[in-house]
């Protein structure tokens, strides 16, 4: 299965234009669940998988998979496939992800139940999460669940990797206490993304006092 998933270089161009079009519809009909009205591209993969330290162990989850133009790019990029598992909360584009890339585990679920979601899945520590999600247009209740339920689970070295369109930390860092970096910033993807780095504070709590 690792090699064959691996060989799965860029898809056609048909398959590219259909992914588009259903990303676009998944827009409209919630934008801010969706974030962009295009989906991610390899440029962008590419530097989110950059930031894996493979050595950690446990599993390399993605939240809001989408289509899996990352997903993709995080496996070509060496990321083993029997430790990989998406998250897709859209029964549309979860069941394009598995048409996409089949053998690639997919968890039709919410993100914001990560514990469990991994619990289901015999899971018991997550060495990265590699966000794909619009933090900044969801929910602030639904963000603390994301955040909260992914660093319950990662490792104590784990790293937590989120891209964002816009220029300040999509994690609002006064809500959470965590060490972030802002790593580079992918100009040739469309639109222009930054890459951020989260990690725990050694002996701190990640989550803020709620008052």
């Amino acid at each position: 299965m690792h090699d064959r998933l691996h060989k799965r270089h860029a898809p056609p161009v048909a398959h590219r234009r259909r992914d588009a079009a259903l990303f676009l519809w998944k827009w409209i009909q919630a934008p801010t669940r969706i974030g962009s009205v295009w989906p991610s591209g390899r440029a962008l993969g590419r530097a989110m998988a950059a930031e894996l330290d493979l050595t950690v162990p446990g599993a390399i989850v993605e939240l809001g998979a989408g289509t899996g133009p990352i997903t993709a790019t995080l496996l070509q990029s060496g990321v083993p496939p029997e430790r990989f598992y998406a998250v897709e909360r859209d029964p549309g584009l979860a069941a394009a992800l598995r048409q996409r890339l089949p053998g690639v585990r997919v968890i039709e679920g919410d993100a914001g139940e990560l514990p469990a979601l991994m619990r289901a899945e015999g899971v018991e520590t997550v060495s990265a999460i590699v966000s794909c999600l619009p933090l900044v247009s969801l929910p602030r209740a639904l963000v603390r669940r994301v955040i909260e339920g992914g660093f319950d689970v990662l490792h104590p070295e784990g790293r937590f990797i989120q891209f964002t369109y816009g220029t300040i930390s999509p994690i609002p860092l006064r809500h959470f206490r965590l060490q972030a970096r802002r790593v580079c910033r992918v100009w040739r993807n469309l639109p222009p993304a930054a890459v951020w780095r989260y990690t725990r504070i050694p002996g701190e709590p990640v989550a803020r006092d709620r008052g």
